[in-house]
């Protein structure tokens, strides 16, 4: 089965992530589909993306057992991997149509991070949304470059070093949610429609194209340098020791026992 499933609605581009049985883990074939349906997505005349995913969850971030088996890669593997999810990420940025997340059940980590990187968000009242990355010993590397434009770099900063879980509410109140909605893909193709009626396509492509211009006018460069941090982290000891403890009893170590 294919890690994404494309549909065109009308004006709308639908890009579901399709692997609920790991709860659309961010899994280097899911990757590298996605961003691939993303580059793409200006020539099949759509004039919205609405990016969900399958089953309960949207996306509970890093594919955990795919990080442990790079952990023993070499460092250029490491630092390919971070790169090819750097691309997801600058390719959600730099999509010129209307983005427009459809959170429900988990967004964890760089599934949080692909959500807030679209231009709007849409979530169930009980979505759960959460920086996990320090329970892991792991870091938000990729994802620190562009949040802070949804989430001031004081308060993303919190919610990264403290990471305790955040409903729909809790996540509109701090900027990483932007709508909440019952049904949220039904309100995010709603929200498409309306904009694909309301607004040009060329100028929507302009205005999203200067602003991030504005807002992250060293993207490259500083989504390279997270990469290179994000590859090294998988090497550190107390990361490995987090994603294993994880894989093995599905919780956070205690990292107050000293080992």
């Amino acid at each position: 089965m294919d890690p994404v499933r494309a549909s065109l609605d009308g004006p709308l581009l639908v890009l579901e992530l399709a692997r609920p049985e790991t709860g659309n883990a961010l899994a280097a074939d899911l990757v590298g589909a996605l961003t691939a349906a993303l580059v793409a997505s200006p020539g099949g005349g759509a004039r919205a993306v609405v990016l969900t995913g399958a089953g309960k969850h949207f996306c509970t971030g890093a594919d955990l057992g795919e990080l442990a088996r790079l952990q023993d890669a070499s460092p250029e593997e490491r630092l390919a991997d971070a790169e090819h999810l750097a691309a997801l990420y600058a390719a959600v940025l730099r999509c010129p149509l209307l983005t427009v997340a459809a959170l429900r059940g988990a967004a964890y980590g760089g599934g949080l991070g692909l959500a807030g990187a679209c231009d709007l968000v849409v979530a169930a009242p009980d979505a759960r949304l959460q920086f996990s990355e320090v329970r892991l010993g792991f870091v938000p590397a990729l994802i620190s470059v562009f949040l802070p434009r949804r989430v001031p770099a004081a308060g993303l900063a919190r919610l990264f070093l403290d990471p305790e879980p955040l409903d729909a509410a809790g996540g509109l109140a701090v900027g990483l949610v932007d709508e909440v909605a019952d049904d949220p893909l039904a309100r995010a193709r709603e929200r498409g429609r309306a904009f694909a009626r309301k607004t040009s396509r060329a100028a929507i492509a302009a205005t999203k194209r200067l602003a991030l211009d504005n807002a992250l006018p060293r993207l490259d460069e500083q989504l390279a340098h997270a990469a290179r941090v994000n590859a090294d982290q998988r090497d550190d000891p107390e990361c490995r020791r987090g994603v294993a403890h994880f894989l093995a009893h599905r919780a956070f170590p205690d990292w107050s026992d000293g080992q």
